[in-house]
């Protein structure tokens, strides 16, 4: 049974869902806190209590995206489990994350400041820092285990998602294209292992 949100945590997520909305119909400059506080139906001061400026809340709505991209994937490396049908997992969890409308909308929202404004993606990248989780932690326990070839643990993953996101992900956020068919999803996905294992499976 999952844990009841206390009242200050369910204002913070208002406040998030609020800034998202603001972002995505103003923009970063255009956005502001008195409006967002509008909308999430709280006071300027209690946004301000979450979070002290408008440049540390979309650093938290892209820390929201990053930790969905690494839970979606972040499976558990299990030695003696075919490789392909861990990854096969993974691919599909992947999959599953890229087909929500509010994930796409968060990534339009992130991709759109960041390249109206590199200032904001540079200091928001350091905020950020190094993840900790994810595919690649997978990955280096496979190659640490001798089933993978080494390699860049890092750079393995994201040639391994950027295989999906070819066809499920780009053409949806950028040419509004219909997400792919539960047929699709499962081509998708195996043609996704199998190219990555035929680079580098041991």
């Amino acid at each position: 049974m999952e844990k009841a949100l206390t009242l200050t945590e369910k204002k913070r997520l208002d406040i998030l869902a609020a800034a998202q909305d603001e972002f995505k119909e103003k923009g970063f400059l255009g956005a502001s806190m008195d409006s967002l506080a509008k909308r999430a139906e709280v006071s300027k001061r209690t946004v301000y209590n979450h979070f002290p400026s408008k440049e540390i809340l979309f650093h938290n709505i892209v820390k929201e995206l990053c930790d969905s991209f690494s839970q979606a994937v972040n499976i558990r490396y299990e030695s003696k489990k075919p490789l392909d049908e861990q990854l096969h997992i993974a691919a599909m969890n992947e999959i599953e994350l890229l087909a929500s409308e509010c994930f796409r909308n968060l990534n339009r929202i992130t991709i759109s400041e960041c390249i109206r404004s590199p200032e904001l993606a540079s200091s928001t990248l350091e905020h950020l820092g190094q993840q900790k989780d994810g595919l690649h932690v997978w990955i280096n326990e496979a190659m640490n285990d001798g089933r993978l070839k080494k390699s860049d643990a890092n750079f393995a993953a994201q040639q391994f998602l950027g295989l999906i996101k070819a066809s499920a992900f780009w053409p949806q956020l950028f040419m509004n294209q219909t997400f792919p068919s539960p047929e699709q999803q499962q081509i998708i996905a195996d043609d996704t292992v199998l190219m990555f294992l035929a680079r580098y499976k041991a």
